[in-house]
């Protein structure tokens, strides 16, 4: 009876089970059938919400389709989202959900201003929130940055934390279609906080084995990226929004050894902005900072280090700057500058050979080269000893007025010629010393590229240090371009006037300076006898500095003012007024007579001796 029963009560069980496990499958049949049947209005039900609550937060989505199943719960395909000047885009957005949201991001991109890029192709993301706050980690390919977003009354903070991130392993970084850098292994914090109308940022980040993008050497296409260093950045300041003012009271930053540290305040960036820079160079070693930054020795350098089996030395430099000015007005500024060059071991032999007689190639325009003898014995050569105190006054006020003041490079005259530039909206005004010019046409060529600009810092320094102002104000004499094929100041003189250097007039002395910073271009300008109104105006605004430090007398002021300027072998057309033909644009290389940054002597002074090897330049 028992036996019985028991079997009674096991089919009684077994049947009821079987019973609901069919109906549980019915349920689930018509519950997955329903789900099926609803998921297409689901699916564009979430999309459009998802799409709203991005507008309410002041972007603008835009989702290619949303899929809703059981693995992955949620896809998105084709997002896009821009806000504040940045677009991001994923091929596929995939969701879970394990106690925390989980997020595999396909194919992504984020793209800013200037064609700037940060892509990867696959990365999860563990995101928690509640409310405004939330906190997003970084899980695949690896772990090592975390986003945290905390939304207190007043207060909006948003921090990025950083620990030991192979950046290269996770992100591409691009301009275009190029690499821009490579971060290398990346650690430290920033953070960003918004308070009161106070925005205060504090950034604290190092980076070991960072390739950074190269600056264009010459004729270089694609740069590429500088050799690997460490790169040190910190930085902690305000930005007021009710006074307009930035205020960065220190920052500080370490690349290829050199060590940078300073300070910022502008103020009134709405109106009328007022900029305060403070800025220390502990030492800058010129050799590994041209390979950080992708550029190099100069060739000639290059070629010479070869020939000794030993690396090039470029020497370093220290150096400590004021800048103060408004940005409207770039003759406001006043800067000073403390610079101290330490010269290599072994001077390079391209530039000790240039103490003695030597033959300079020099590459024009068209490709074409021109020899130029820098010795004695050339009929054209002329020693300084030679050349007329009142052109060398010319010279140094049109073009280098600090020259026996600087070590090679001057900062006073930077903040005008790079506002300048940026007002007029391309290269207009140089900033380069008769020391920088010269190295250029010894060494380098006309390349306009930053990193052609970079070289000639540390070939000034050497030209300085190993030559002394007095041999590097000859040869920039005899050197120099003064028209096509047209070299040195002797022959520019007999080819322009018949004369030699000793018989030219203030008003041929202006005309020949005016012409340096753009020789050929200003050639269609005297192409009829005599320098056209807008070239003469130049030449007239040249003669009023040399009256108003003395260099002219009243009386040979106003004769060089009324002196018709005969360029040799040419017809002279009727006179033109100044009024009648607008001046011609300044120079792109080297700045257009300007005032000078200090006053020469009140009279045409001999050639004064040599400062020590590496003076520093006073503000």
């Amino acid at each position: 009876m028992l036996l019985w029963h028991s079997r009674w009560m096991y089919e009684f069980v077994s049947s009821r089970t079987r019973r609901r496990a069919v109906v549980a499958a019915v349920v689930a049949a018509v519950l997955v059938a329903g789900a099926l049947l609803a998921r297409p209005r689901l699916e564009e039900v979430l999309r459009a919400r998802l799409e709203k609550e991005a507008a309410r937060r002041g972007a603008e989505a835009s989702i290619g389709a949303v899929r809703l199943g059981l693995w992955p719960p949620v896809r998105l395909r084709d997002v896009a989202v821009s806000k504040s000047g940045l677009r991001f885009e994923a091929k596929q957005v995939d969701c879970f959900w394990r106690g925390r949201t989980r997020l595999n991001v396909f194919e992504a991109a984020l793209h800013g201003p200037a064609d700037l890029s940060l892509a990867s192709e696959l990365t999860a993301w563990d995101l928690r929130g509640a409310g405004g706050s939330w906190s997003l980690a970084l899980v695949k390919p690896r772990p090592g940055l975390l986003v945290e977003r905390t939304v207190a009354p007043g207060e909006n903070d948003l921090a990025l934390r950083l620990s030991d991130l192979p950046v290269d392993r996770v992100f591409d970084v691009r301009r275009g279609d190029r690499a821009l850098l490579q971060g290398g292994t990346l650690r430290g914090s920033a953070r960003l906080t918004d308070a009161a109308g106070v925005l205060a940022f504090d950034v604290d980040l190092t980076s070991s084995a960072a390739r950074l993008p190269a600056l264009a050497a010459e004729g270089d296409l694609d740069p590429g990226l500088g050799a690997p260093t460490q790169v040190e950045l910190r930085a902690a300041g305000t930005w007021r929004r009710p006074e307009k003012t930035l205020d960065v009271p220190a920052f500080s930053a370490a690349i290829a050894g050199a060590a940078v540290s300073g300070s910022l305040a502008v103020h009134d960036l709405g109106a009328d902005p007022t900029v305060d820079l403070s800025l220390e160079v502990e030492r800058a070693d010129f050799a590994t900072l041209l390979q950080a930054t992708g550029v190099g020795a100069p060739a000639a350098l290059e070629a010479d280090a070869r020939t000794t089996t030993a690396a090039a030395d470029l020497g370093a430099a220290s150096l400590s700057a004021h800048a103060q000015g408004r940005l409207s007005d770039p003759a406001s500024f006043v800067v000073t500058q403390d610079v101290r060059f330490t010269p290599p071991a072994r001077v390079p032999a391209v530039i000790a050979r240039l103490r003695g007689d030597f033959v300079h190639e020099a590459v024009v325009e068209n490709g074409d080269s021109h020899v130029v003898e820098v010795a004695r014995a050339s009929p054209d050569y002329i020693p300084l000893d030679e050349v007329p105190p009142l052109f060398l006054r010319t010279l140094l006020l049109a073009e280098d007025a600090g020259f026996y003041g600087h070590p090679g490079i001057d900062l006073r005259e930077l903040p005008s010629a790079i506002l300048t530039d940026w007002a007029r909206g391309g290269a207009v005004r140089g900033a380069s010393t008769i020391t920088q010019q010269l190295a250029k046409n010894l060494f380098l060529t006309r390349d306009k590229r930053v990193g052609r600009k970079v070289q000639e810092v540390p070939l000034a320094f050497l030209l300085e240090s190993s030559l002394g102002k007095k041999r590097i104000l000859e040869i920039y004499v005899n050197v120099i371009e003064w028209g096509p094929g047209l070299f040195g100041l002797r022959p520019a003189a007999r080819a322009y006037f018949g004369r030699e250097p000793r018989e030219l007039t203030p008003a041929q002395m202006a005309f020949l300076v005016c012409l340096i910073p753009a020789p050929v271009k200003y050639q269609s300008s005297f192409a009829h006898g005599t320098p056209g109104p807008g070239l003469r105006q130049l030449v007239d605004a040249l003669l009023a500095k040399l009256r108003s430090v003395d260099a002219l007398s009243e009386d040979d002021y106003r004769a060089a003012l009324g002196e018709t300027i005969i360029v040799r072998g040419a017809d002279t057309p009727a006179p033109v007024t100044p009024a009648e033909n607008p001046a011609p644009a300044a120079p792109t290389e080297s700045h257009a007579p300007a005032p000078p940054a200090e006053a020469p002597p009140s009279s045409p002074p001999a050639v004064p001796a040599d400062p020590p090897a590496a003076p520093a330049a006073g503000g």
